[in-house]
């Protein structure tokens, strides 16, 4: 754990360096150029500064023990700065829509910017393709989601930037100064979408919800398997960090012997495990065959999972 925690946080220090450098660049290209495009562009890579920072605070959290008050770790600190990082990034996005709909709305003070934002923008594709190339060998080097998710995100940007760099050169050919600021308004659409959707990513496990609500097949499945285990119902799975946690209920024979029961119950385990990777803890509850049971007001058995899954 120490060796990771050690590799995420040098990733994360170049990618600070490596981001605060193309952001500065960009800004101040765009603010001597006059293209907003570009401006929006170099606060996209502001961002990812954030984003990075979070990360370090992040890891170094993340790898404090479980203790009395957290009993399964500190792993959703991830997710809980994800939920942050979604309101800044949103925040940035909307900053520059605004900025951009207002250049739109009064077309006739809108400049032709300099040549110098091309040769900006073409650095910033070079630099960021680099960065993202580095963060995802890291991030499948230590098996890190955090850091293969930050490197998604800078190949994101790298789109970004290809599309300023195709807005320029329209805006160049065409002689139409009015083009940067509807590509610098796509841009701010484009961040405001990466921002919903790190929120909505971020506040399912926060929830304790399931985006992949394919384990509960694999669990009921892998419950089929083991003789003497029937029945799977009130199953409930959620995250810790990036494992899973998952309780469940099963049935048996009343007239087997603990002894019998508990290893039924671990058998069930095994096979669980067997089929789903990244698995924090499994807990079996064993109740008689043919238990009489209450409404069950939550979890997921064979007969609610297709319906649930429509919900």
């Amino acid at each position: 754990m120490q060796g990771k925690n050690k590799i995420m946080t040098r990733t994360s220090w170049i990618s600070v360096f490596g981001n605060a450098f193309l952001s500065l660049l960009k800004i101040i290209i765009g603010l001597i150029s006059g293209s907003l495009a570009v401006l929006s562009d170099g606060l996209d890579s502001a961002s990812d500064v954030v984003t990075s920072i979070i990360i370090l605070i992040t890891s170094s959290i993340m790898v404090l023990p479980p203790d009395s008050k957290y009993a399964y770790g500190r792993e959703k600190a991830e997710n809980m700065a994800s939920t942050i990082l979604s309101f800044v990034i949103l925040f940035m996005g909307g900053q520059m829509g605004l900025t951009a709909i207002k250049e739109l709305i009064h077309p006739g003070e809108v400049q032709m910017p300099e040549t110098i934002a091309v040769a900006a923008t073409v650095i910033s594709i070079v630099g960021k393709l680099l960065l993202a190339l580095y963060q995802f060998q890291q991030g499948k080097r230590v098996d890190s989601s955090m850091l293969k998710a930050n490197a998604i995100n800078m190949r994101n940007d790298v789109i970004i930037s290809v599309g300023v760099l195709i807005g320029l050169g329209f805006t160049f050919c065409l002689k139409l100064p009015i083009l940067d600021p509807v590509v610098a308004l796509l841009v701010s659409l484009y961040i405001i979408y990466s921002a919903i959707g790190i929120f909505r990513d971020a506040n399912i496990v926060l929830m304790d919800g399931m985006s992949d609500i394919s384990v509960y097949k694999a669990i009921i499945q892998s419950v089929e398997r083991v003789p003497g285990a029937t029945n799977p119902h009130r199953i409930r799975s959620s995250h810790v960090g990036n494992l899973y946690n998952i309780v469940l209920d099963i049935e048996a024979d009343g007239n087997i012997t603990l002894t019998e029961a508990h290893h039924i119950a671990q058998e069930v385990e095994e096979s669980i495990k067997s089929s789903i990777e990244n698995i924090y803890d499994i807990v079996v509850h064993v109740e008689p065959q043919g238990n009489l049971h209450c409404q069950e007001k939550y979890g997921i058995n064979k007969d609610n999972l297709n319906s649930r899954s429509h919900e």
